[in-house]
């Protein structure tokens, strides 16, 4: 934790215009300053930013926020990497809590890490322009795939030297810990024959791609070799470390996402030269899997920049079978995914060589195909006359279309699908729904062909496993339903609830709260409080201090204004957050809000008291798993409580689905 002082120096000495004006060029207009939002794409500015009021505001997107928010946003930093940031600009030394001397030294070590790779670059990139050798192989070698020396500059390609060991010397003479550039693979250790035990350079020979994390910093480096006779390994990159994993890093994701954000899609190839030769030709929003199969962090990690992913392929069968592989893990994330397939004989690299910015837009964008036309055309060219490989495609085709979370956008899915196959709707529709269930069930803990969980000591933990990470899953998916709260709290709470009839409220009888009164009611009558520390801080200040006189503007700006960071932080993000409560929208008259409000309000509060449950069920799950397959009472117990919480929550989910 960063102390309150602190955090009270930095906010005293933040000028918003000097911030902002590091990422974006701003222009003076009366008091304030205008721009081009960063945040969408605009030809006229609408983006202010006011020095008086510390605050900026798009009258386009509806982006809004203070310096620090600015940062989280464009950025995508977090708190306290956006308060670290801002305490180096003004030279304001940030004081954390006390660590624990191995939290201390596991610190010490990942800097560590950080500032050898840092090195380790400069060297690369030195040795490429200012050696004999460099310039020789390393240059000559980008020059011929038509690299510009802004570019190389741009990625801070290298090269490493022929001499076996020039690196590993040049690093231990400048200070640098044997052991640290082992651990990095910048040097590797020979275990048998006459050399045994000797230390040598991993990359040399081999010009160097860095692989940088979302925040600029050297994590990895990509070798290749131009020689086919030294090696026949064509690419070696740097083995995970404590500061790199690569299913969490995507290559060129630290130079595009700025343009990702703004134009809200981006573009997934297969490698490093892909990506610089699209981004060389004007299209910046590429990033690569760096030839690795995708994974899902690195899905989730796009997620936090655009919603629409669009994958280009090379159009060969291995070209294909990836971009098939990778639909999926979009599609389950929320994802709309695109696909466009280069011109057989040619990669994204290749191709953007030979085009300039205007021939790879107009191709990119007639292209482009959705991902259901995409896979019908593609599997249809297996099928032929063979019955068996029809029913494939069917099945993959259906698989996708059930990764599909919204129901809306998945019933478009299933008419377009069935139309393509020459099915009936509803014949694709029940495919669909049986691969859904078949795979909740499976996420869920149940085992295909039983009714609920099983308890033999033989098969109970494989029927309750805990999927990977579900618990912070769970922990975020009701922190967001509690978000959704504060925001009717904070912008409608003084509105009038109409026409509302729930036992909660008394039998048969129609009550017509204001907002505010309904929340803190349906939160009193089953004991809930909001968990998530810095809400439930807001929650309460609200029914403290605020009065319901006050307008919505007043309450905004109480919380907006506040001097606690983490309240002013929250509120402006809850506030200024798009409205997202299961695809509704709000009208924006005060008749319109109150009918819709009537009807999505209570949907809202039902689905947070299921949230509430199964970040219960969650940790039962976890307590059941821990258990010994001996524990048969104590496991029978479990998994009773388990099945009554899933009938609870089957009850609210039901009840929000039908409520008014």
């Amino acid at each position: 934790m960063i102390d309150q002082a602190t955090i009270a120096r930095i906010r005293d000495a933040i000028d918003i215009v000097q911030v902002i004006g590091d990422f974006v060029p701003l222009k003076r207009q009366g008091s304030d300053y205008v721009a081009c939002c960063p945040f969408h794409q605009e030809k006229t500015p609408s983006f202010h930013v006011s020095p008086s009021r510390q605050y900026f505001n798009c009258f386009g997107c509806h982006e809004k926020g203070n310096a620090i928010t600015f940062l989280m946003k464009h950025e995508q930093m977090t708190y306290t990497e956006a308060l670290k940031w801002l305490g180096d600009k003004y030279g304001i030394e940030v004081k954390e809590s006390v660590e624990r001397p191995e939290d201390l030294e596991k610190r010490n070590h990942r800097e560590a890490l950080q500032i050898i790779n840092e090195y380790a670059g400069n060297v690369f990139t030195n040795t490429l322009f200012n050696t004999e050798e460099g310039k020789a192989v390393g240059l000559s070698y980008f020059h011929e795939r038509q690299f510009t020396d802004s570019t190389i500059k741009e990625f801070a390609l290298g090269y490493s030297l022929r001499e076996k060991d020039s690196f590993y010397r040049a690093a231990v003479a400048a200070g640098y810990k044997k052991e640290l550039l082992l651990e990095l693979g910048l040097v590797v250790q020979k275990q048998d024959g006459k050399y045994a035990g000797e230390i040598v350079d991993k990359f040399n020979e081999r010009v160097i791609f860095p692989i940088r994390s979302v925040n600029g910093k050297i994590v990895a480096f990509g070798g290749r070799i131009l020689s086919k006779e030294k090696s026949p390994v064509k690419y070696m990159n740097s083995p995970e470390s404590e500061i790199y994993q690569k299913k969490r890093v995507l290559y060129g994701l630290y130079e595009a996402k700025s343009t990702i954000s703004q134009q809200k899609n981006c573009y997934l190839v297969e490698g490093y030269t892909d990506v610089i030769s699209m981004h060389q030709a004007g299209i910046c929003n590429v990033v690569a899997s760096c030839g690795t199969a995708l994974t899902e962090e690195q899905v989730l990690l796009l997620k936090r920049f655009t919603q629409k992913i669009t994958i280009i392929y090379d159009g060969d069968n291995a070209g294909i079978n990836a971009a098939l592989k990778g639909i999926n893990m979009f599609l389950q994330k929320g994802m709309n995914v695109k696909v466009v397939l280069i011109p057989d004989g040619d990669d994204p690299d290749s191709f953007a060589r030979k085009h300039n910015k205007q021939e790879l837009e107009e191709f990119l964008a007639s292209a482009e195909e959705d991902f259901i036309n995409y896979q019908h055309r593609t599997l249809k060219q297996r099928v032929k006359d063979d019955p068996y490989q029809e029913g494939v495609m069917i099945n993959e085709i259906a698989l996708s279309v059930s990764m599909i979370e919204d129901t809306g956008i998945r019933s478009a899915y299933v008419n377009n699908a069935a139309d393509l196959l020459g099915i009936t709707r509803d014949e694709f529709q029940e495919k669909v729904m049986s691969l859904r269930t078949e795979r909740k069930n499976s996420n869920n803990g149940y085992i295909s062909g039983q009714r609920g969980f099983s308890t033999t000591p033989a098969n109970y933990k494989k029927a309750v496993a805990p999927p990977k990470d579900k618990d912070e899953k769970s922990a975020e998916e009701l922190k967001r339903c509690e978000q959704d709260l504060l925001y009717f709290l904070l912008k409608f709470g003084r509105e009038t609830l109409h026409n509302l009839q729930n036992a909660q409220w008394g039998r048969e009888r129609v009550y017509e709260p204001t907002v505010a009164e309904y929340i803190r009611a349906a939160l009193a009558v089953d004991s809930l409080e909001i968990s998530d520390p810095v809400l439930k801080r807001i929650y309460d200040d609200y029914f403290e201090h605020v009065t319901q006189a006050e307008s919505a503007t007043e309450v905004e700006r109480y919380f907006v204004s506040s001097m606690d960071t983490e309240i002013s932080n929250a509120a402006i993000q809850i506030i200024s957050s798009t409205y997202r409560f299961r695809s509704e929208k709000i009208e924006s008259s005060v008749e319109g809000v109150n009918k819709r409000l009537s009807a999505v309000l209570p949907r809202t509060v039902y689905v947070y008291k299921s949230k509430v449950i199964n970040t219960q069920l969650e940790k039962l799950k976890q307590q059941l798993y821990s258990l010994d397959a001996s524990q048969e009472a104590e496991i029978k117990a479990l998994t009773e409580k388990i099945q009554q919480l899933t009938i609870i929550k089957s009850k609210l989910l039901r009840e929000a689905k039908f409520a008014r």
